[in-house]
């Protein structure tokens, strides 16, 4: 007995000094100016705002799978001026290059976790790639994704992910003919959109085609529920090819704002805008317990859809039942 405490105690000095332990290795702190791609191979944190400068690549990139990024309420800038589609700051398209903020390609399990903001990207924000067949099993959290020219977080291929209790706010603003928005979801299965606040999102075409959030190609399988809706082109829009995703329990009003329609036309955008090509929207996707105005699509409508009881409701029941 004596022998094996003395070496668990000689274990746990060695550890300490980092010559037996081979566990995970501490957080890369990152902070300041960053003019080529930081790949990040372990956990890592921000620590101060980092401002990125290069304009054909993302600003930091996931080099291993299973690893998270703390912002820990920092805020990473790019390069783009979305405010002056002339400067040439925003990408041409919403293909290449890659000039995303914060890019995760064909690495399962890793984490973006805020408080923090993601701002002023050529492309997208936050840029996820999976592979088709591989659960990619993403996490964005507590994320505020602002200003970039395209969409604020983007997944293409992803699987199993969850996005949850972030802020997509002003994406979009030079997308030109892609579909963008606040969260676009694209040929993507069984993902988790839920929580989120997504506002003043996308520009005003033709084609007035982007969204708060959008399901993209052939996205199937995602539950799209709890989120705020409102004030963007369109609130949810879901392409043709988009079928059995859920959509639940979300407040979808004033997409798009009333200044917008005003100029553009009532046409411009809809709370929800469904593109189906199959007459019965519920033959192809679920609309559950939504709070939406306006629609777009074929029939039966989910809009204009107001569940629950209204406030003061109660007042009234009590009332009658005084009068009585």
């Amino acid at each position: 007995m004596k022998t094996l405490k003395t070496l668990t105690q000689l274990s746990k000095v060695l550890c300490l000094l980092g010559l037996l332990c081979t566990g995970k290795a501490q957080a890369e702190d990152i902070s300041g100016p960053i003019s080529v791609t930081k790949t990040i191979l372990e956990d890592s944190r921000l620590v101060g705002d980092v401002t990125c400068t290069m304009t054909d690549s993302p600003c930091i990139d996931f080099g291993a799978p299973h690893i998270k990024l703390r912002l820990n309420g920092f805020t990473i800038t790019g390069p783009a001026d979305p405010d002056n589609p002339s400067s040439g700051f925003c990408n041409a398209s919403s293909a290449t290059p890659q000039a995303d903020g914060i890019r995760i390609l064909d690495q399962t399990d890793g984490e973006i976790l805020g408080p923090g903001m993601v701002q002023k990207f050529r492309r997208h924000g936050i840029f996820i790639r999976g592979t088709i067949g591989v659960s990619t099993r993403a996490k964005v959290k507590l994320v505020t994704s602002h200003h970039n020219c395209f969409s604020g977080i983007f997944l293409n291929m992803a699987s199993d992910s969850v996005i949850e209790e972030n802020v997509s706010v002003r994406n979009a603003n030079n997308s030109g003919a892609a579909p963008c928005g606040g969260s676009c979801i694209t040929n993507s299965f069984h993902n988790t959109i839920r929580r989120n606040q997504f506002s003043g999102n996308g520009s005003v075409g033709p084609p007035s085609n982007d969204f708060g959030v959008g399901l993209v190609g052939a996205s199937g399988g995602n539950v799209i529920e709890d989120n705020s809706i409102g004030g963007n082109t369109n609130g949810i829009l879901i392409q043709a090819d988009a079928v059995h995703n859920v959509i639940r329990r979300n407040i979808i009003a004033g997409n798009p704002p009333g200044q917008v329609s005003r100029t553009f036309g009532a046409a411009v955008g809809f709370d929800v805008k469904d593109e189906s090509t199959v007459a019965g929207s519920g033959a192809r996707n679920t609309f559950q317990q939504n709070w939406c105005v306006t629609y777009s699509g074929p029939g039966p409508a989910p809009c204009p859809n107001f569940p629950g009881p209204r406030r003061g409701d109660d007042d009234d029941d009590d009332d009658d039942e005084e009068d009585n």
